[in-house]
């Protein structure tokens, strides 16, 4: 931990190059939804937060080649008996948390509070624990030899979750045999709170809450029976 920690905040590539790669997107973003456009819909809304939860979590498997530089130096030590295998992967938890918290507070105050989004506390929560679970991809870097073989499979990964999320096709139209992608993606549940936090003291909402399955998340949440 007191090694891992320096090394995310010297390294460039951990912390800084995607602080300014998420700032520059969550600006464009924030310029084209701007509370004042008038010419924006609630289902605008909706195309929104599925740009937010699904492509700003994908953009978490960039780092992944410079996890795979630090693994041969993990080896090593392993070898040689110095480090073991639960405090690595510990430190290396721990010491990404602060990177990912200040991604997810300033992606939330550029887009929730400009934008106008509801529940800004909650979207701050929601967006930084999903962003905490895309860095398990980072698993990916253990079972590839090389970080070429680990890009091309992370973002296959979250490209199917996207497909069986229920943003494109609905949950209950969702095929049986890919139904499985829909419960098992965290994706679902995040884009779910997201679209139910925004639309549910709406009063012209029905539509949409029944589009995407949360129309009654309020009970499901809190105690369905």
């Amino acid at each position: 931990m007191h090694r891992n920690t320096p090394n995310n905040i010297r390294n460039p590539g951990i912390c800084w190059t995607r602080l300014v790669r998420y700032f520059c997107l969550s600006f464009m973003v924030d310029t084209m939804y701007l509370s004042t456009n008038d010419d924006l819909t609630e289902e605008d809304l909706v195309l929104l937060l599925f740009y937010l939860q699904a492509f700003l979590v994908c953009m978490s498997v960039a780092v992944l080649p410079l996890f795979i530089e630090q693994r041969a130096v993990f080896a090593r030590e392993r070898a040689n008996s110095s480090s073991s295998v639960v405090s690595y992967v510990c430190a290396n938890f721990l010491a990404t948390l602060p990177g990912i918290f200040l991604i997810a507070v300033m992606s939330t105050t550029l887009v929730a509070l400009l934008e106008g989004l509801n529940a800004f506390e909650y979207f701050l929560l929601n967006l930084f624990l999903s962003l905490v679970v895309a860095e398990s991809m980072m698993h990916v870097g253990a079972a590839v030899p090389h970080y070429i073989i680990g890009i091309a499979l992370g973002p296959g990964v979250f490209g199917m979750v996207m497909l069986c999320e229920g943003f494109m096709v609905p949950c209950d139209s969702i095929p049986d045999y890919w139904i499985w992608g829909y419960y098992l993606a965290f994706h679902s549940y995040s884009f779910g709170s997201f679209v139910f936090k925004q639309f549910e003291n709406e009063t012209s909402d029905e539509g949409i809450m029944v589009a995407y399955g949360n129309e009654c998340m309020d009970t499901c949440v809190f105690g369905c029976t």
